[in-house]
């Protein structure tokens, strides 16, 4: 069993030189990307910072959606089953303001779940694409941050978030045809409003 935790950036600087993360450069080149990077983002005290560009979104077809693929994306290589957990927050300011974990295979065969803004409450939404994207959605209490868990074995991905200090409750689960190997991370996006910062902390990915 591994496990990978983004640690504050005060650790980070002090101990640069052993583990080599002590900025976004140097954790992209620790196998860590973007597929479509903010215009402004950086790493504030162990939390992603980004400004979700107006316009973005992930969403394919379904209720005469539009193909749209430039949503903001951090991720790395993950094999096999696994655990990953995050912390959401941000400015949700427009409906459809959304921060979440993502899995991606391809442009029309991804998942992301999280936190999206909908008839001005929160909730924890999920979206499965398989060519056509689906979507699923419960109000959740107003709160400043929400933690989100993502978990594979094998074919199934099992999704639960939790309010505050709460517990975790789960959400959906779902079928996607993985290969060992997938893109996971961290997603934000602003389909309808001008855009807004999210915030993004206590990474967490652990082998199953």
């Amino acid at each position: 069993m591994s496990s990978d935790r983004f640690p504050s950036r005060r650790g980070v600087l002090a101990s640069a030189a052993a583990v080599g993360f002590a900025t976004p450069v140097l954790a992209a080149q620790l196998g860590w990307s973007w597929l479509n990077a903010p215009e402004t983002w950086a790493w504030r005290d162990g939390t992603l910072v980004g400004e979700a560009r107006a316009g973005t979104d992930f969403w394919r077809r379904t209720a005469g959606g539009p193909l749209i693929d430039n949503g903001h994306f951090w991720f790395r290589r993950q094999p096999g089953d696994f655990e990953m957990t995050a912390v959401l927050a941000g400015d949700y300011a427009a409906d459809a303001d959304q921060t979440g974990l993502m899995l991606r295979l391809a442009p029309d065969l991804w998942m992301k779940t999280g936190v999206e803004r909908l008839g001005g409450e929160l909730h924890s939404a999920t979206v499965f694409t398989r060519d056509w994207s689906d979507g699923s959605s419960l109000v959740i209490p107003s709160a400043p941050a929400v933690r989100v868990r993502l978990r594979r074995s094998g074919q199934t991905l099992f999704c639960a978030h939790a309010v505050g200090a709460g517990a975790f409750v789960d959400t959906r689960l779902g079928h996607l045809p993985m290969p060992h190997t997938v893109d996971l991370g961290v997603m934000c996006a602003s389909p309808a409003g001008k855009g807004f910062e999210a915030r993004i902390s206590d990474i967490t990915i652990k082998s199953l």
